[in-house]
């Protein structure tokens, strides 16, 4: 778990500092070179590419403390990414469409984790489920659902 954290602060950082510079060179929020910084009346806040939709590289963060840093296509979270909750938990790794698709690790605040295959935002697919008190499940989840 500490090396996901720690991976997750790299990124973060490696963003804010990015976001800092940009913004700092375009006072107006946006650049030639696409970067911009949106706020919208409901205080959500992209720093990142964005021309006519979000594309590339971005963060963006809600009101409730919710922050993805990733990678956009067309508006929507697509490729790899992370997600942190403002509840604690975290998810690293592919989005297609707003959703977790592929590869990928979730650690919830509680301390469980679970790293592999996901599919339309549940376990799907060859993965292993850390409960926080050390019990290991590995093997081919079905839409959520632990192997039995």
């Amino acid at each position: 778990m500490k090396k996901y954290m720690l991976m997750f602060l790299l990124v973060l950082s490696g963003s804010f500092v990015l976001a800092v510079n940009s913004y700092s060179e375009c006072p107006d929020g946006i650049c030639d070179d696409g970067y911009r910084l949106d706020k919208s009346e409901d205080g959500v806040v992209f720093r990142g590419y964005s021309k006519n939709t979000k594309h590339g590289q971005g963060t963006m963060q809600w009101p409730n403390g919710d922050e993805y840093v990733g990678e956009w296509k067309n508006d929507r979270m697509d490729g790899q990414g992370t997600m942190t909750w403002a509840n604690g938990d975290l998810y690293e790794g592919n989005w297609s469409d707003d959703i977790m698709n592929g590869q990928g690790t979730y650690i919830w605040a509680n301390g469980d984790e679970y790293t592999g295959s996901w599919k339309n935002g549940v376990q799907d697919g060859q993965g292993t489920f850390t409960f926080a008190d050390g019990e290991v499940v590995s093997g081919v989840f079905s839409n959520g659902e632990m192997p039995r």
